[in-house]
């Protein structure tokens, strides 16, 4: 009987909170301006701390969490039940909901066009863009985590090497040591704050990064017992992690210029002109020091049962796939209302977990759609059989 992870449940519903949070908070931020949907001229600086602070862990703390899930996948339901659900729950909502995206976001603007004053910068860019790169904007991560998980499943065809690199990634001298410097060397020649890499081809910095936390996820599945010996460092390693990202606030690089912003549509990506050495390596730091501090912090205080958690765990998937479009519907008009940003962040923020939550229970749950992203959910009034259901969907 596989156990469940509660924590991981817990995890899942708080980083969902605070994805939502920080995508609403960019709108908000003076450092952003040039570069979001719905950049607002009444800002405040402190939304950019609290936005490029949670963008070092977020999505590497999503997959870890991902990678764990499929570790416990392949122990429930075998190789083939692995990549057969991985397919059918991770890519082929990527290809339903891609175009839907596309148009949702382009009607979205075409409604801000008419309503918002001033409009958001990135609008101009739009017009002086002739051929812009096709982007996988905010589903990146579920083509991310289908190329991950393709590759986890042809190394779990080659127990051996699977078992000895599992074994490894948890070992201290790869996290504390190696992990760190792998990151800044995956990420050498990316802007800074990085990017989202949501590119239609793989990325090779993204599995630096995020396909390296994936892979430290499935470890901690097959050795669990190893958070129970890093958590006695969990204080120690605020120390790191605090240092580390006043000094990448410090020495942080000038946010774009429309001209760059513009360039960058054009070709795709940014490149840096020179290398910022000092902000990598701290960004690299705090990326590893806060990733470890959210999944330990998780492991010893939230792995415990709550329904509200286990509900918005279910709830995540829907809400992730609809909350970019619902947020750029909510912010646009709210740049015409002359009140406090932090006003307006806790009204989109509310009003989009709303919307995610009313029309995930009336749509999605007990619906096809619920069966398509998330399969059947499991008998509430069977309670010995949930025992073996630890994440059904496990999307991120």
């Amino acid at each position: 009987m596989l156990p469940r992870f509660h924590y991981i449940d817990n995890l899942r519903s708080l980083a969902l909170l605070l994805g939502i949070v920080f995508h609403a908070a960019l709108a908000y931020g003076p450092y952003f301006q040039n570069i979001w949907f719905t950049s607002d001229p009444n800002n405040h600086v402190a939304f950019d701390y609290f936005a490029m602070w949670s963008h070092l862990f977020r999505m590497p703390l999503f997959f870890l969490i991902a990678g764990f899930c499929a570790a416990l996948l392949i122990a429930k339901r075998g190789n083939k039940g692995f990549i057969i659900n991985r397919l059918k729950r991770v890519l082929l909502p990527f290809l339903v909901f891609m175009p839907i995206s596309i148009a949702l976001i382009f009607h979205a603007m075409s409604f801000g066009a008419s309503i918002a004053d001033p409009l958001p910068p990135l609008f101009s860019v739009f017009k002086a863009v002739k051929e812009p790169v096709l982007s996988t904007m905010h589903l990146w991560f579920l083509w991310n985590l289908i190329q991950f998980c393709i590759l986890f499943w042809l190394l779990s065809l080659w127990q051996p090497a699977f078992q000895t690199l599992l074994s490894f990634v948890v070992k201290p001298v790869f996290i504390l040591a190696i992990l760190p410097v792998l990151v800044t060397v995956a990420m050498y020649n990316q802007m800074i704050p990085f990017p989202a890499p949501d590119k239609l081809y793989p990325q090779a910095w993204s599995y630096g990064l995020y396909g390296t936390s994936f892979l430290i996820g499935a470890g901690f599945y097959y050795h669990h017992s190893r958070l129970q010996t890093y958590f006695k460092g969990f204080y120690a390693l605020l120390l790191p992690a605090v240092a580390s990202t006043f000094v990448y606030f410090y020495v942080l690089p000038a946010p774009l210029t429309l001209n760059q912003v513009i360039e960058a549509a054009n070709m795709g990506e940014v490149v840096p002109e020179q290398i910022n050495l000092v902000a990598l390596i701290a960004q690299s730091i705090a990326i590893v020091s806060w990733t470890a501090i959210a999944m330990l912090a998780g492991y010893k205080w939230l792995n415990r049962h709550s329904k509200l958690s286990l509900y918005m765990s279910n709830a995540s998937y829907w809400i992730y796939l609809i909350h970019i479009p619902v947020l750029m519907y909510i912010q646009l008009p709210l740049i015409n209302v002359a009140v406090s940003p932090f006003i307006k962040l806790v009204v989109s923020v509310l009003a989009t977990m709303f919307v995610g939550l009313v029309s995930y229970h009336l749509l999605v749950r007990n619906t096809l759609i619920g069966v398509f992203l998330n399969g059947k959910r499991a008998r509430e009034n069977k309670p010995q059989k949930n025992e073996n259901v630890q994440l059904k969907q496990s999307e991120i």
